[in-house]
């Protein structure tokens, strides 16, 4: 779908009836079973065996049918699906094809044990993805010009096979064993779906114990395996269980109950899971998950919005607002170009069926949707980004995997053609909540993933994310041009023990070391000068290795100066400090220069270049090493191609990769600072998007200088931006400013006699510090929009004093002084 073609048709919604009249629950059960449990009359039959039946129709529709058939417009785009409109005919042969490979494993046998022949019915895991593949099927059957669509056939095999499901797995009497998110979540999600897109061609009693089921496994909203207190996306998702299972029974007590529970997932949270007033969202507790769990509750929260609106069940929490808010504060800092960043996907980046795009897809499907809801502004905004996106979008473009419902979302934003397409933002920004940044330029963005006492470095279970060893050690990510460069099996060939911006020994560990660790220092994060420029910083410990050492990134107009110092290790091996390991896909031959020498471009060349001043790699962007900057390390470089497959990093039950190999040429860029270097240190500028004469003009310069790299304080001045920036792991002084105690600081001097001062304790353990602006004088005014700040002029320096128990942790205080 391009959005330079006019899109017409918007989403049709259906009327909805109130429901002020009396009603009541339908539930119907079956007769006891083992042991005294309830256990629900389960449908039987084989897929071969079984015939599609239809209830007699009701008179009239009641508020309940009214919401069902809703839902089911919700799920396929409803009316405003046109088979004949281009747009919509390859939405449906996607969806079509979906089928046509899931047809293709039905086990056909006389007796068959399991609905696909791939997935037995040996674990909870296999049930929730054979659900997950007749809700397509059920997709198809409900949607009109589809070769399902209506189809006698299709019903057979979908009633056929939710029969057998729940005869010999999952009903409820069945034993909860094994992963309680499938038995309580996915497969009760997925089945209430099914459910409600079959409607009257599901027989009433098979409707009464499929509810049965579900009410046994997602009794309560507000629990999970019975005894924990549901919080973020597991809220909402159980919610929702619980709501479809309301309107399919016709209990408006249970409608309500999901309702009001999903007000415990809008309220902005301090700790744990939830969003935060920064825009960051966690889930698991310590987990940044801005690009999946955050949206897994936008999703829910639209799609209910859309159902309850105009009901007598209406969302009327003023909470909400929270969630109508995060599309600006959580979702789009980490939109680039249709995609999400991987710094805030935590283990999903391993998953091969959910790249960086489809998640971005996930996102911007559920935006569109909640449009409606939102302010005027707030709709403007929104769907001015979303063509954006769409427009600049050439990897895995939204439209090669678009649901027909998606394409019905898409065309009520596009085809408005009083909204421009956003240009991509520029500007920095920083979420201290969830220990991440984004510093955006013309052409680029750079994002780096931190990690503290607060937030961990890795989140890896279930067999997911094997190799994300680093990926909260200072991990950087930049973006360009290249809207494939972490989609294309880019996860499964990288070494993952050289991330660019990270320092690491090689010492091994063993696959998914270090997930859900904290590390034991509170010395994450930075600070922000007036939206544009950035300060960050790490007191790095990295899991299972003696290995220390402190690290800054200052983020400029043109590029990130990173620094690092106090490099030490005692495990007896090498400690290194990546540059750059970019991917130049299957066969790229993009051109490495040093120094004016282009290398080769051969497989497995290899050398070491002592002294060297700048490095350029063709299509990415400059490295700049400052005479003697490195200390004793070497500037190394490899062209290598590289095998592996996404079965090595994703071994889930239900995730699990292939295990089919994929290849990628990669780049690589490091300092070696030895075996057990002691105090080691290094200095470089990333320069991205600039050419190989850019680059060099840039290493001749001296307008960047460094006025500190030790532990304690690691500083430079840029005179291009007249920016002092520096981060003080440790009270301390430079000769413009000190502090009185950790802290990250930008100080800028504007040319008309006005100095800009930003400062913030990416510890979050302070409750006040005291910044001195040595050397300034004359200083007459002062002006701050942030609480807690306080100024004494007239003296030798001027005195700025935080009261750090105001405002957010680790947040940025600005104030600014004039004569």
């Amino acid at each position: 779908m391009d959005d330079s073609t006019p899109l017409t048709t918007p989403v049709h919604r259906r009327h909805l009836l109130g429901a002020g009249a009396a009603v009541t629950g339908a539930a119907v059960l079956g007769g006891l079973a083992g042991g005294g449990t309830a256990r629900a009359a389960a449908p039987t039959g084989p897929p071969k065996a079984a015939a599609a039946r239809t209830a007699t129709a009701p008179s009239a529709p009641d508020a309940f049918d009214q919401l069902r058939a809703t839902w089911a417009d919700i799920l396929t785009g409803g009316g405003a699906v046109d088979p004949a409109d281009p747009d919509y005919a390859a939405a449906i042969r996607y969806l079509d094809g979906l089928i046509a490979a899931d047809t293709a494993l039905y086990d056909t046998s006389a007796a068959p044990a399991s609905v696909y022949t791939d997935l037995p019915f040996v674990r909870i895991e296999n049930i929730s993805l054979s659900y997950g593949r007749l809700l397509n099927t059920a997709l198809a059957w409900a949607t009109p010009g589809s070769a399902h669509h209506q189809d006698p056939a299709t019903l057979t095999a979908v009633l056929s096979s939710l029969a057998l499901i729940g005869r010999d797995y999952y009903n409820a009497g069945a034993p909860q064993v094994g992963n309680w998110y499938h038995w309580e979540i996915a497969a009760p999600q997925d089945l209430v779906n099914i459910c409600a897109l079959l409607g009257d061609a599901l027989p009433a009693t098979d409707l009464a114990g499929y509810l049965a089921t579900v009410a046994v496994f997602s009794p309560d909203p507000t629990l999970q395996q019975g005894t924990v207190v549901t919080t973020g996306a597991n809220r909402t998702d159980m919610s929702q269980i619980v709501i479809l299972r309301g309107i399919l029974g016709k209990d408006p007590a249970l409608i309500a109950r999901g309702r009001d529970a999903l007000s415990g997932a809008f309220p902005y949270v301090t700790t744990s899971d939830g969003f935060y007033r920064d825009g960051g969202f966690i889930q698991h507790t310590v987990i940044p998950y801005n690009g999946h769990y955050a949206y897994v509750v936008l999703g829910d929260i639209s799609q209910l919005l859309v159902l309850l609106s105009g009901s007598a069940w209406p969302i009327t929490d003023p909470n909400l607002s929270v969630v109508l808010d995060a599309v600006d504060l959580t979702y789009a800092p980490f939109m680039q170009d249709g995609l999400v960043m991987d710094v805030v996907r935590g283990r999903f980046l391993s998953r091969q069926g959910e790249s960086d795009h489809d998640a971005g897809h996930f996102i911007t499907e559920a935006i569109a949707r909640i449009v409606p809801f939102g302010s005027r502004d707030q709709q403007r905004r929104w769907k001015s980004q979303i063509k954006g996106w769409v427009r600049r979008e050439t990897f895995a473009r939204i439209s090669a995997t678009a649901t027909p419902e998606r394409v019905a979302l898409l065309k009520t934003v596009l085809d408005d053609h009083r909204v421009p397409a956003a240009a991509a933002p520029v500007g920095h920004l920083q979420q201290p909540s969830v220990e991440r940044a984004v510093h955006r330029r013309p052409g680029w963005a750079w994002t780096v993933g931190l990690s503290s006492s607060r937030i961990a470095r890795l989140e890896a279970i279930n067999g997911e994310n094997q190799n994300g060893w680093h990926t909260g050690d200072g991990a950087t990510y930049l973006y360009n041009s290249d809207n494939g460069q972490y989609t294309d099996d880019f996860w499964p060939t990288v070494d993952a023990t050289r991330l660019p911006g990270v320092t690491a020994d090689t010492l091994p560990l063993a696959p998914g070391a270090g997930s859900d660790s904290l590390p034991p220092t509170t010395w994450s994060g930075g600070a922000v000068l007036d939206a544009r420029w950035g300060a960050l910083g790490l007191d790095l410990v990295p899991y299972g290795s003696p290995l220390r050492a402190r690290k800054s990134w200052f983020c400029l107009d043109d590029g990130v100066v990173a620094l690092g110092a106090g490099i030490t290790g005692s495990s007896g091996h090498t400690v290194e400090t990546t540059l750059e390991n970019r991917s130049l896909h299957r066969s790229g031959r993009n051109a490495l220069t040093v120094d004016g020498q282009r290398q080769p471009v051969t497989d497995g060349w290899n050398s070491a270049f002592a002294g060297a001043g700048w490095a350029h790699l063709e299509g990415v962007g400059g490295y700049v090493l400052p005479s003697g900057a490195a200390g004793t390390a070497v500037l190394r470089a490899l062209r290598e191609q590289r095998t592996g497959s996404w079965a090595a990093i994703d071994s889930g039950p239900s995730t699990a990769g292939s295990p089919a190999p994929c290849s990628n040429t990669f780049v690589t860029l490091w300092l070696d600072h030895g075996v057990d270097p002691v105090g080691g240190s290094y200095v470089y500028l990333l320069l991205p998007g600039a050419s190989a004469a850019e680059t060099a003009r840039r290493a001749g310069r001296a307008d960047i200088v460094v006025l500190s790299n030790t532990p304690a304080l690691q500083a430079i001045h840029s005179s291009q931006e007249e920016l002092t920036a520096a981060n003080f792991f440790t009270a301390g002084a430079l000769p413009s400013v000190s502090t009185s105690g950790p802290a990250s600081v930008l100080l800028r001097a504007d040319g008309s006699g006005r100095i800009r001062l930003s400062v913030s304790d990416p510890t979050c353990t302070q409750s006040s510090l005291t910044v001195t602006l040595t050397g300034a004088s004359g200083f007459r005014r002062w002006v701050s929009d942030d609480p807690g700040v306080g100024v004494v002029l007239g003296g030798s320096a001027p005195v700025v004093t935080l009261d750090l128990t105001q405002g957010l942790p680790g947040g940025t205080r600005t104030v600014q002084l004039s004569r």
